[in-house]
């Protein structure tokens, strides 16, 4: 169903293994109309993106009457895919490297379609992600924009002393731009530096942005070292929600003081 061969290291500030063609065509267009088919959506957010959420009573209904979207979860609850029941995926081992090993590991995933205005600002993860992963099963045009996007902060003095959740685009330069093609699939570790985002998408004689995202996260804050520095998730609660929740959270090297 999934063709983890596919996969390859993409060059980076972070890791990322990209697979092209790693879903069939046929299983593309069978996931697209099983989300076509949905009666209702969870919610609809960043300008334009309609979620069938994992946890909602409208998901179980939709994994029930749909067949491939429901292997497809399954799929990614296995073992081969699951940290806590041990990854035997070499790719996915390389992926990961030797930071986890915490057995308290959650699957997230939805099922959406995105129209146009969709767009998503340049971010990093919440403090308790470990990867993500995206499986596009449609091909946008290079010019209509809904490319994944992805960032590095600019070199400066202090670029290891904080990494900010939410940086502003002055800090920031583009990396690489992925642009949705059928049947590829995106895996990348979520990591204090791991900015990214999603460019604006004009649906404007173009199919419109079918796509699954899923993630793993830890229940709790996950602390980051990297050569000898340690990171540290300094935690900001907000009233204004911040993507999918009421904090911000930057990575500092030092210790928080609650």
């Amino acid at each position: 169903m999934l063709r983890i061969e596919k996969l390859k290291k993409f060059k980076n500030n972070f890791p990322i293994l990209v697979g092209n063609k790693a879903i069939s065509n046929h299983l593309c267009a069978s996931l697209i109309k099983e989300i076509s088919s949905s009666e209702t959506f969870d919610d609809l957010i960043m300008g334009g993106r309609s979620r069938i959420n994992k946890g909602s009573k409208n998901f179980k209904k939709y994994i029930n009457r749909s067949k491939i979207s429901k292997k497809l979860f399954q799929l990614f609850n296995t073992k081969k895919f699951t940290i806590k029941k041990k990854i035997n995926s070499t790719e996915l081992k390389a992926l990961l490297s030797k930071n986890y090993k915490h057995p308290n590991v959650n699957l997230d995933i939805d099922f959406s379609v995105s129209k146009g205005g969709y767009r998503l600002r340049p971010h990093r993860d919440d403090i308790t992600r470990l990867y993500n992963f995206l499986i596009y099963l449609t091909d946008i045009p290079r010019k209509n924009g809904g490319s994944l996007t992805i960032y590095k902060k600019k070199a400066k003095k202090n670029i290891r002393k904080s990494f900010k959740r939410f940086p502003k685009m002055s800090e920031l330069e583009i990396v690489k731009s992925f642009t949705p093609k059928k049947g590829t699939v995106v895996f990348f570790q979520s990591t204090p530096n791991s900015y990214h985002g999603v460019k604006r998408f004009i649906e404007k004689k173009c199919p419109k942005r079918f796509f699954i995202y899923g993630s793993y996260a830890q229940n709790t804050p996950v602390i980051w070292k990297y050569k000898d520095a340690t990171y540290y998730p300094h935690i900001i609660y907000s009233k204004k929600r911040m993507l999918t929740s009421f904090h911000d959270a930057n990575y500092l090297i030092s210790e928080p003081k609650y």
